[in-house]
């Protein structure tokens, strides 16, 4: 009895110490893979980490994972740049766009030079636009009427969407649309070109005159289109329209500054007027 006793008892204990053990092994499954780092679950059958998303699930658009999630995963856009794998079917989601290094500390992309946004998902505007201008895709520059080339239409044009193949990168591609202290369009009373001007606006336009030398008016731009350039298809200024004529044709514009330095015999902030030529002397 006394033994029978005994073999119970020491059969209790092995399985207690077996149950222990098994617990010990499922709570240290992925003691190796740092216990996911407090970012996964450890799945005890495999002995693998699930890492949450960011970190490398299974749902995250990226090029390594690490195996117990002590890396992050970077924001994704489509490629600018990657092998078709169908006919117009290309552009696929691709970690920093293609075009950026992830920091996988962070989780945060390093673009190329030219690239922008946190995905790396758009051009950069050149220089921010110099602090003269706003920084907008194609698809929104052909809806703003004061956008250069300027059009009497507004929207001047419509893109397809970024899911048609030609039109993938509407909302990709960014320029800059320049400040200006005057009313941009073909309208009445409006002037062709903005006040800054430039790929980065970093350019400003001098003051506009017509030239007192000339009986015609430069500053007329009915029927045309930006310095007398014309396009197919598009309409030139209404009645009233102005061309910008920096320094009336009478003196040399600052770029830099937009001051006119006016020529001998001429003057005021846009050379429009002229001065009595000097007379030489005779004697």
């Amino acid at each position: 009895m006394a033994a029978a006793r005994r073999g119970g008892r020491a059969l209790v204990l092995a399985v207690a110490v077996a149950a222990a053990l098994a617990g010990r092994a499922d709570a240290g499954a992925c003691v190796d893979l740092g216990d996911c780092n407090g970012h996964g679950t450890c799945n005890t059958a495999t002995t693998q980490c699930a890492c949450y998303d960011g970190w490398g699930s299974s749902s995250d658009v990226t090029t390594y994972r690490a195996p117990d999630c002590s890396k992050r995963v970077c924001p994704s856009g489509n490629a600018w740049a990657d092998a078709a794998t169908a006919t117009n079917t290309a552009h696929a989601l691709a970690e920093c766009s293609n075009a950026g290094i992830c920091d996988r500390t962070t989780g945060k992309c390093r673009c190329f030079t030219g690239y922008d946004g946190e995905a790396c998902q758009r051009s950069a505007c050149p220089n921010e636009c110099s602090g003269h201008g706003k920084c907008v895709s194609i698809a929104q520059m052909a809806s703003e009427n004061n956008a250069q080339p300027v059009d009497i239409e507004s929207p001047a044009f419509t893109y397809g969407g970024s899911e048609a193949v030609a039109t993938w990168d509407e909302d990709k591609i960014f320029g800059c649309v320049c400040d200006s202290s005057w009313t941009v369009s073909l309208a009445s009373g409006a002037t062709q070109e903005p006040e800054w001007f430039g790929a980065d606006c970093s350019l400003r336009h001098c003051a506009s005159g017509d030239d007192p030398m000339t009986t015609a008016d430069e500053t007329d731009c009915v029927g045309k289109v930006r310095n007398g350039q014309t396009v197919a298809g598009r309409t030139g200024g209404v009645a009233g329209n102005l061309c910008h004529v920096d320094c009336a044709n009478r003196g040399i514009c600052n770029y830099n500054t937009g001051i006119c330095d006016c020529f001998d015999g001429f003057y005021g902030v846009a050379c429009t007027l002229q001065s009595e030529l000097a007379v030489g002397d005779k004697s």
